[in-house]
């Protein structure tokens, strides 16, 4: 089968005098391939998928996909020339289900049809869909854009494993907490759960995902997660979503939660026979002998206080082609290292040397009230460093107030990286990202600051992101909310002390090295917590 694709936000036909219509094939033929009305309508039946019109369109609004021959039966299209469905994820009960896949492959989409948000149409499904759809029950979705919660309409009991208080102000992580709780509270039959740990550090995902387990045990569940760590420890089983970003999408047969992630990660599906991926990702901790050995900035011990809180970070310095990776819990003092080093806040005590910064903060907000083709810089180095890897030419004509999160994210980080300057700080960069585009994003930071000879600091709650990237590693330790002391250690000794302090264990999955979760008092969490090696690098 093959899709035509138009970008309707992209397709301008005055403006490049319907060239696509002019150069078509068929269309040569006395045949209406393609035809233009406001935009440009192409019939799927008629196209021979020579690609000449999306090779040839200036704006890049049209895209031409081959699909596999076997992909199941279309579920949705939201419309001719659109982005179409396959499959859905079938949830069962007293199991979790987890949802791996690339952003704009339709898996909020596919929670949507779920969770009765995008109605569809059950004629021509297979009998297992339409019964699936048909069957009527209680569904109760976290979604992925958080939304406002009050605290009210969370259970005392949900709150208190969660560790949630009312408060006049949340933070990002504790509203994502108060979104899981609120959807934990609600009486349902099946719990839909969209990016659930996006901002919390390490131990609160770990929260998150034991009360979703143990709150919901004889209930369907389904988790969408970029984090392989807690999907593979929360979830039973699997589905992989695979196809074209932005075309459709396929949602694979079940798969165990161990086989799923691990054919996803190789790129190759053996149930449905299909390579999603020319290479298979592999994790590799960082380079830490690719320091450089002159120095670039130093900061003395500093002391800043903040109402009742207070941090202490003993001094250190950062070499030319250093990232150095920030870990700690939430609340412990990251995000104001990160201001003092910006100079947009100042410490109490000691100093940080002057130096040309660029800087993405935390939270992101979608401010701008115009195209993503406005604010992005139009010089070569930028087209090639930045935009094509990222895949930010895609989102050129789109207004930057509708952008998904991992697209804003995308965005926010090419901005930063795209300006001259010393030091480039980073809070958060992975947030939203699916594993392709972290991955993607290590290697290109990491070549970012050898060609440049600068340095990065970033902070992020991803153990394989951030213990892929760093070179050392700022460990912040004390009381959230209260006080953080931080100071600066090579990333298996901070990363070890740092798990240590939550009492969780990491070993290497053997086929594709990712960090897995042991379960709490198993023989290797045992055995790990006894030799003192909590993340296993080897």
């Amino acid at each position: 089968m093959r899709f035509a694709i138009v970008d309707e936000k992209k397709c301008e036909p005055k403006k490049c005098d319907k060239l696509c219509m002019k150069l078509c094939p068929r269309n040569k033929l006395k045949e209406d391939c393609i035809t233009i009305e406001e935009k440009a309508k192409i019939d799927e039946g008629l196209c021979v998928g020579c690609g000449i019109c999306s090779n040839r369109c200036p704006f890049e609004a049209i895209k031409i996909v081959n699909t596999p021959e076997k992909i199941g039966a279309m579920v949705h299209r939201f419309g001719e020339n659109k982005f179409a469905l396959y499959n859905l994820p079938l949830s069962e009960k007293g199991k979790i289900t987890g949802i791996i896949g690339r952003n704009g492959i339709g898996k909020s989409t596919a929670m949507g049809i779920i969770s009765g948000k995008i109605s569809v149409d059950p004629k021509g499904l297979p009998t297992i869909l339409k019964l699936y759809l048909q069957k009527k029950r209680g569904v109760s979705l976290k979604p992925q854009v958080l939304e406002k919660v009050n605290y009210n309409e969370i259970k005392p009991e949900i709150a208190k494993i969660l560790g949630i208080r009312d408060k006049s102000h949340y933070s990002g992580g504790e509203l994502q907490k108060l979104n899981i709780a609120k959807c934990l509270s609600k009486d349902a039959d099946l719990y839909i759960f969209d990016e659930p740990t996006s901002y919390l550090d390490v131990f609160e995902r770990m929260r998150a995902a034991k009360a979703i387990a143990q709150t919901l045990r004889n209930k369907e569940v389904i988790v969408v997660e970029h984090d392989l760590a807690i999907l593979d420890y929360i979830s039973d089983q699997a589905n992989v979503l695979f196809g074209e970003a932005g075309a459709y999408g396929v949602v694979s047969s079940k798969y165990s939660i161990l086989r799923g992630i691990n054919s996803y990660l190789e790129g190759y599906l053996p149930a449905e026979n299909v390579r999603i991926r020319k290479n298979p990702i592999r994790f590799e901790v960082g380079a830490m002998d690719e320091i450089g050995k002159d120095r670039l900035i130093r900061f003395s011990d500093m002391e800043k206080k903040l109402g009742d809180f207070e941090l202490k970070v003993e001094a250190g310095e950062l070499n030319r082609n250093e990232i150095l990776g920030c870990l700690g819990p939430n609340a412990i003092g990251k995000t104001t290292f990160m201001e003092m080093v910006a100079h947009n806040m100042k410490p109490d005590k000691g100093e940080v040397e002057k130096a040309a910064v660029s800087y993405k903060p935390q939270y992101l907000f979608a401010d701008y009230d115009g195209l993503v083709e406005e604010i992005v810089p139009r010089d070569a180095e930028f087209k090639e460093r930045l935009a094509y890897p990222l895949q930010l030419q895609r989102l050129y004509k789109k207004n930057v107030k509708d952008l998904s999160g991992g697209e804003l994210q995308s965005l926010a980080v090419a901005l930063c990286l795209s300006k001259e300057a010393d030091m480039y700080l980073l809070d958060e960069p992975s947030a939203f990202l699916d594993i392709e585009s972290r991955l993607l994003l290590v290697g290109l930071l990491r070549q970012l600051v050898k060609d440049k000879m600068r340095c990065c600091i970033i902070i992020d709650h991803d153990l394989h992101f951030i213990a892929q990237v760093s070179n050392r590693i700022l460990l912040f330790e004390g009381e959230p909310g209260k006080f953080g002391r931080a100071k600066v250690d090579n990333t298996a000794n901070a990363m070890n002390q740092f798990l240590k302090k939550l009492g969780i264990t990491f070993r290497r999955d053997p086929e594709t090295h990712r960090f897995k979760v042991n379960q709490e008092n198993s023989q290797l969490d045992q055995e790990q917590k006894k030799r003192g090696e909590y993340l296993v690098f080897k």
